[in-house]
């Protein structure tokens, strides 16, 4: 990073709550706790929330606390992801919150480059990209809505919460850090005892700032493998609850945008086409690793090569099934609908009025980029 000592002196760096919920991931925990420690903003609380680990996890994080005095750790019964998280928030201190998933990765300069950000937009949430990688660490190629933007992009609340309700922004609470003031003045927390609870938040907590800024750059390594897939018990369920929290707070918050609100549930474009088409992937057990990398003699070289081909034309295959099913599943909600007398569908926006939208939004881009927004900018981010 450029000039790194001269964006956050020592004698003001602020205190930043990094909080892990863990539970069974020891085969990946160390090297999480390892990117945690090494952060070059150096004033951190690291909150290790053992949700009732068996596999070792807690002892993990022990051991990690006894060499760092910035790392504590909570052992709890298993009560799932959303009371840790829960737990983490009231017993963190710091200025600012980040939510790291203990089986992922992060960049050494994820908490400095955001707080450089912040303070120099005047920003109570930085948000930034991630990419992809397998269980062993291999880069995977992936396309989520979220991370389709290339230049830094300076929002109000109001147009944060428009594009997460329009799936251009993902509900992952391990994309961005804001001010702990956000969680404690909207006194949020976290549904417990539900699988999906990031999605049932984070318009409310985008609602709770006053400036949110898209860094165009990759932070966050998501692990992906068959853990952190969409397979799990009662989904379906817990993504109508939270959606119908996520409508409930936008209607009565933000209510000229009750017609994105009603959408979410059914529109194609709220639905995580990549977490499905990635999930179509694990699910078939199709390997998201280099077999070449891993070959030691010509002929598996050679085999390797023709089993990756298959599986690229299998990915594609994929891919427009994973597509095709999509819109299934957007005509017959929509059918629903109709039937049920749910949706004034005369009120939802169509692709006509998002294009439109996106063009005026565009529009006032380069406006603010001609206003001299846009030199700032992208100072921040060099620096960033």
């Amino acid at each position: 990073m450029k000039d790194a000592a001269l964006l956050l002196p020592p004698s003001s760096e602020p205190l930043v709550s990094i909080i892990m919920p863990v539970y069974n991931v020891s085969q990946w925990l160390d090297r999480s706790l390892r990117c945690a420690v090494t952060q070059t903003h150096r004033n951190l609380e690291i909150v290790v929330v053992d949700d009732g680990s068996t596999d070792g996890s807690g002892e993990i994080a022990d051991d990690w606390a006894r060499m760092d005095s910035r790392l504590r750790v909570l052992h709890l019964p298993n009560n799932g992801v959303s009371a840790a998280r829960n737990a983490g928030l009231a017993a963190a201190q710091g200025d600012y919150t980040y939510f790291f998933d203990p089986d992922d990765l992060i960049t050494p300069n994820l908490v400095e480059t955001c707080l450089a950000v912040m303070r120099r937009q005047d920003a109570d949430l930085v948000m930034f990209k991630f990419d992809t990688i397998s269980a062993s660490g291999m880069p995977i190629v992936s396309h989520y809505s979220h991370n389709r933007y290339s230049a830094m992009q300076v929002l109000t609340p109001r147009e944060a919460i428009k594009k997460q309700l329009k799936g251009q922004i993902g509900g992952y609470l391990w994309s961005f850090v804001t001010r702990t003031s956000v969680y404690h003045d909207g006194n949020i927390s976290f549904p417990e005892g539900r699988v999906i609870e990031d999605t049932a938040r984070i318009c409310q907590i985008f609602g709770g700032t006053r400036r949110i800024v898209r860094l165009p750059a990759v932070l966050y390594h998501y692990r992906l493998h068959s853990g952190s897939l969409m397979s799990k018990p009662g989904l379906l369920a817990d993504w109508k609850k939270a959606t119908a929290d996520r409508k409930q707070y936008v209607v009565e918050n933000f209510p000229d945008l009750r017609a994105y609100a009603r959408i979410q549930r059914f529109s194609p474009s709220n639905i995580d086409y990549e977490s499905l088409r990635q999930n179509l992937l694990f699910d078939l057990k199709l390997d998201t690793d280099s077999a070449e990398r891993r070959a030691t003699s010509r002929l598996e070289r050679r085999e390797a090569r023709r089993t990756l081909r298959e599986e690229r034309k299998a990915d594609k295959a994929i891919s427009k099934a994973a597509a095709k099913e999509v819109k299934k599943l957007d005509a017959a909600a929509r059918k629903a609908g109709k039937e049920l007398g749910t949706i004034d569908w005369a009120d939802v926006p169509g692709d006509a009025d998002f294009e439109e939208e996106e063009k005026l939004e565009a529009a006032e881009a380069e406006a603010a980029a001609m206003d001299g927004a846009a030199p700032d900018a992208a100072s921040g981010a060099d620096e960033g």
